[in-house]
């Protein structure tokens, strides 16, 4: 899968959550509530293959029409990345998804 803009790719197993298959590569995903679905902090735009995530259960939808709500009702693609199930491919849009740094403060190389 592939989480721009930082054009960052990295394996997703299948039915693994976006969020847990970025944290698994090395990554570091903005979120407060560690992957409960609850602060939806961690919510994507799915920019290509939206197919290729499972379906939303009765919470995600929930929470994902909360954020329609807030962006007036745009983002048709919205997903949450700790609920998110991954069956292939696909293209999100997260801001602030980085590397986790080393102990010196540098960002690790190669995900």
């Amino acid at each position: 899968m592939t989480v721009q803009p930082a054009g960052l790719v990295f394996e997703a197993g299948d039915g693994q959550t976006v969020m847990a298959a970025a944290v698994a590569a090395g990554l570091r995903w903005p979120t407060i509530c560690g992957g409960q679905g609850d602060c939806l902090v961690c919510h994507i735009e799915v920019l290509e293959c939206p197919e290729h995530l499972g379906t939303p259960d009765d919470a995600e939808s929930h929470a994902v029409r909360t954020l329609r709500g807030d962006r007036g009702g745009r983002g048709e693609h919205v997903r949450l990345a700790c609920q998110a199930r991954v069956h292939g491919d696909v293209v999100v849009l997260k801001r602030g998804v980085r590397r986790r740094r080393t102990d010196g403060g540098r960002e690790e190389s190669g995900v």
